[in-house]
């Protein structure tokens, strides 16, 4: 089941932000979308969740339209983590979590014991299950964003949207929690979609890399084809070199940064 966005176009208030863009994800795959501020990454995933809906061109999730669905068909099997999200009533994490379930209730139901057992497992998926009776507005904010995605796995783990997921995350816990995404592909043939600011994640989790810049695709395609020097300088607009930790590691750096003397003098 391929998610396909083509030609599509986007205004705010007659601003164009986004401009022709096209590319597609299949299942079990983790892509990431990557620009600076101001890119347009966050409104393509708006769009991609049916929340925006675009002036131009279509999207589709195996072969339906998701501009001619309802917000509650799109909602049973794409789920998105926002970037912030405000204090709430003083829920348990548990019971933020199996609001997930909600797109599957009948009008006016609340979730049984079985919803709850499936919320228990999304927090067991992601090493969290110690959140569970926990005030949602009293934990720390890389604790809310992982209760934002168990609770956007249990709406659906076919298509996760994660708006720049590792924001308010550790150094820890960043590379965790992606490396659980990443699995997720793997073991579940999830497909995850991811804005990013730094290129050395993707670099490292992603299998698919879309550049947006100025709200459109400069660069998109396998992350190994993708992820150049050259690329990465000109999204960013700063010379950039890739260079080998070892045969398998290689990060990204501002080309001045890693081309510096490393036994040179100490600043005065």
């Amino acid at each position: 089941m391929t998610l396909l966005c083509r030609s599509v176009s986007f205004s705010y208030n007659g601003r164009l932000v986004l401009e022709d863009i096209s590319f597609e994800v299949e299942k079990g795959t983790f892509c990431a979308i990557l620009g600076r501020n101001g890119s347009g990454k966050t409104t393509l995933l708006h769009c991609l969740n049916g929340i925006l809906k675009p002036d131009r061109g279509c999207i589709s999730l195996g072969g339906m339209d998701l501009g001619s669905v309802s917000q509650a068909q799109i909602a049973r099997q794409v789920s998105m983590v926002p970037q912030e999200h405000t204090d709430i009533f003083p829920f348990s994490v548990i019971d933020f979590v199996v609001m997930g379930r909600t797109p599957f209730l009948k009008m006016m139901a609340s979730p049984g014991p079985e919803d709850y057992r499936m919320a228990l497992d999304a927090l067991h998926t992601l090493n969290a299950g110690f959140l569970a009776e926990r005030n949602y507005n009293q934990i720390s904010g890389g604790e809310r964003q992982i209760a934002l995605l168990a609770r956007a796995l249990l709406q659906s783990s076919a298509t996760v949207l994660l708006d720049e997921p590792t924001n308010h995350l550790d150094f820890n816990h960043r590379y965790r929690m992606l490396d659980r995404m990443k699995r997720l592909c793997k073991d579940r043939n999830a497909r995850i979609i991811a804005t990013m600011h730094d290129p050395n994640l993707a670099l490292l989790f992603s299998d698919q890399v879309v550049m947006l810049k100025n709200g459109r695709v400069v660069a998109q395609g396998k992350t190994e084809e993708v992820m150049t020097s050259f690329n990465v300088s000109e999204l960013y607009d700063s010379k950039t070199q890739k260079i080998g930790l070892s045969d398998s590691v290689k990060i990204f750096l501002p080309a001045d940064i890693a081309s510096q003397d490393q036994d040179r003098e100490p600043l005065p």
